[in-house]
């Protein structure tokens, strides 16, 4: 039940009224192996979130948010075991429930799925993501943060313990929320940080992410900023290093070398570079003595979220990692 087949899979979205949901029906409705048989959300063309629970598919998608999601994941893994669910929320992308309190300030909803799924970014965990049947989707700030710094930390070519993540987004990576700072008069013609230094709620799973990975828990300070545009991020990531620019990028370059969606270019990369693609772009550029600047662009709602999300699913069920996504 739920596995590949050559004519392909059923998808479920829960959540398909935001932008997330939506930016998946898109691409999903060019997928050569898959197909959308159902989305829910809070108006007409989408279902209920209830009636979705006994829709079967063989993947489901869930754009749901945190403390909500994670019991439509324990519902689904009941009602509809055997099939494959992404969860893009941040409800499973930490390790523990202690972790998940300290970040998100509520207790976690069903706190024995922490362990069973698998971390989704995907030129990392590849192999764990191949035939897994829940995985949890990294956050949009964190992928921008952890492409570029996860290869520099586990190869000691970075100081772990003092690193400044300066990172931009546009509107959309807010969510579709009714809220005053978000209205287009609060956003047009302006520009704004928030939860600045050690507040934001992916801070917590860039550290531990790399952690896991590297052997050494990076201490970050990250200060997010709001662009007045609808999408896309863009960070300036500041490391201590003995190495020169050139020596980093070219870590860069081979740990990634193969992979479709991550590219190491000379010039540092705008968002219209990335803007409705899954790519991710960085550069690497010398800083004051003893510093270097890492540069990463993505969009915060294809390869931060959509993208993402069905580049996991073909790995998962075996199709080319790309489909869909050129």
């Amino acid at each position: 039940m739920g596995a590949a087949t050559p004519d392909g899979v059923t998808v479920g979205i829960f959540g398909g009224s935001g932008y997330s949901g939506r930016e998946l029906s898109r691409w999903l409705s060019r997928h050569p192996r898959a197909s959308v048989e159902f989305s829910t959300g809070s108006s007409k063309p989408h279902i209920p979130h209830e009636e979705g629970l006994s829709r079967r598919a063989d993947v489901y998608f869930l754009c749901l948010p945190h403390v909500t999601s994670a019991s439509y994941v324990a519902r689904l893994r009941e009602a509809q075991p055997g099939s494959l669910i992404v969860d893009l929320s941040g409800d499973l992308r930490l390790r523990t429930p202690e972790s998940y309190k300290r970040w998100y300030e509520h207790d976690h909803g069903a706190p024995a799925l922490l362990s069973q799924a698998v971390f989704g970014l995907t030129e990392v965990f590849r192999s764990e993501i191949k035939g897994a049947s829940l995985i949890s989707n990294p956050g949009c700030y964190a992928t921008a943060a952890m492409l570029p710094l996860l290869p520099l930390i586990k190869e000691g070519l970075v100081e772990p313990d003092d690193i400044i993540v300066d990172a931009k987004s546009g509107a959309s990576g807010a969510g579709r929320s009714l809220r005053e700072d978000l209205l287009f008069c609060e956003v047009e013609g302006n520009f704004s940080i928030y939860a600045q230094g050690r507040k934001h709620r992916h801070l917590g799973e860039i550290e531990e992410t790399i952690e896991r990975c590297a052997g050494v828990r990076p201490v970050l300070t990250f200060s997010p900023h709001l662009l007045p545009v609808e999408r896309g991020i863009l960070s300036a990531i500041y490391v201590r290093t003995r190495r020169s620019a050139d020596e980093l990028r070219s870590a860069l370059a081979s740990y990634y070398e193969g992979a479709p969606f991550v590219r190491v270019v000379d010039q540092a990369p705008k968002l219209k570079d990335v803007n409705h693609t899954n790519l991710c772009l960085m550069s690497v550029h010398e800083g004051a003595p003893g510093r270097a600047i890492v540069v990463s662009a993505l969009d915060n709602l294809v390869k931060g979220a959509a993208g993402q999300a069905i580049q996991n699913m073909n790995v998962a069920k075996g199709f080319e990692e790309t489909a869909g996504l050129l």
